[in-house]
């Protein structure tokens, strides 16, 4: 006679090849940030909870941009809450693709496609446990929350918007299915965002004496963030997080080979590891800039965009020890922890009051470039992973 855990894994293994249909059509399904428009996601996405029998919600934020709210209620109030988020990076150089980025081909058992791994793989493993522990027909001592959000690659106003409404409430322990390889992560990265710009004189090439580089001023303060990044490397050193790092991620200066650019701008992060002060970094920065400006005689603008905090928690806690004990119990093996290298929301549920913990299918080192992909069985292991956790929570 099967057990509890016997009968989730069937009916994940019942629903796997309609699953990676579905992670299928979300790859096809175009939501680049920007220009960020996840409304075809979220209908996909919100006709396949009301199918499996949640109650469904959309809370518009902007045109054609809306979170998914999915609610199964237990008798009690309190919920768990699995959250994803809709949007993707840009697509980018189409020559750098080996695949089609929106074909989500699937080849030696990887699916390839942008948001494969980050994070529509997440949503989908998410949506088929929260579907495994409906068709269980186990009697729900508490309830299920699945959010879809928008905008987590740019500004968070989706789990912002989430968090404004109260909409989160009655969540007492949270999930983020960031793509981690199927570890555990416990701890997050924070990160400074910043514009810097400098200021020239235009003048016609022929004539460059009578005109002041902007570019190489900008040049300056490269090097100096290079030599910043270099001296970070010694500075901390975190298993899974390595250092802090500096990274010049855009640069925009000139009008042509024939004018002296009187302006040239930079767009710069600093990440920021758990146990640095994220506003004694932030001090740091403009200390940087400020003593360069006076070295060098140019003027700099330096501003703050914005910046995501660091986060950590407990091995020991609840919700890690539901997730662990779910993880050994399905996939028979020793979970691996380790932290989140890049940044995500499950810092803001933390913040509010919502003990969380980050795990899904993929890795972040195949997100954000060309050919991303994610291995097709973690998609389904991840899904029975969270089942058994839904499970666990509700009973």
């Amino acid at each position: 006679m099967l057990n509890d855990s016997e009968k989730l894994l069937d009916l994940i293994d019942e629903d796997k090849e309609e699953m990676i249909d579905f992670l299928k059509m979300l790859v096809q399904t175009n939501s680049e940030n920007p220009p960020g428009n996840e409304e075809p996601v979220a209908v996909l996405i919100s006709e396949k909870l009301k199918d499996i029998g949640c109650q469904v919600y959309l809370q518009e934020i902007e045109n054609k941009r809306c979170n998914v709210i999915a609610v199964v209620e237990g008798e009690s109030k309190d919920k768990l809450l699995f959250n994803g988020h809709m949007d993707t990076v840009k697509i980018g150089n189409l020559r750098e693709w080996d695949y089609d980025p929106l074909g989500a081909e699937i080849y030696d058992g990887f699916m390839y496609g942008i948001g494969a791994a980050d994070m529509k793989a997440g949503l989908v493993s998410m949506i088929y446990a929260v579907k495994a522990v409906i068709k269980s027909r186990a009697p729900l001592k508490k309830g299920l929350m699945f959010t879809a959000v928008i905008d987590e690659e740019v500004f968070f106003k989706g789990t912002q918007a989430l968090l404004a409404a109260n909409t989160l409430t009655d969540c007492v322990l949270g999930f983020v299915s960031e793509p981690t390889g199927l570890e555990i992560h416990t701890c997050l990265k924070g990160g400074i965002e910043f514009t810097a710009q400098t200021f020239g004189k235009s003048a016609h090439s022929g004539m460059a004496y009578d005109g002041v580089n902007a570019i190489y001023h900008m040049n300056k303060v490269v090097d100096a963030l290079m030599k910043y990044n270099d001296v970070l490397k010694n500075r901390i050193d975190l298993p899974g997080l390595k250092y802090p790092t500096v990274n010049v991620g855009r640069i925009n200066g000139g009008t042509g080979v024939t004018f002296v650019p009187d302006s040239c701008e930079i767009e710069f992060d600093r990440q920021v590891l758990p146990g640095e002060d994220i506003a004694e970094v932030e001090k740091e920065i403009f200390a940087l800039i400020r003593t360069l400006e006076a070295e060098q005689q140019i003027t700099v603008d330096l501003r703050k965009s914005q910046h995501f905090n660091t986060w950590k928690i407990s091995k020991d806690a609840p919700v890690v020890n539901l997730l662990a004990w779910a993880y050994a119990t399905v996939l028979r093996n020793e979970p691996v922890f380790a932290g989140f290298p890049g940044y995500c929301e499950v810092e803001m549920f933390a913040a509010s009051g919502i003990p969380s913990v980050v795990f899904g299918p993929g890795s972040l080192n195949r997100a954000h470039r060309p050919n991303e992909r994610v291995k097709v069985g973690e998609v389904i292991d991840a899904a029975q992973v969270y089942a058994q956790v839904a499970y666990d929570f509700t009973k």
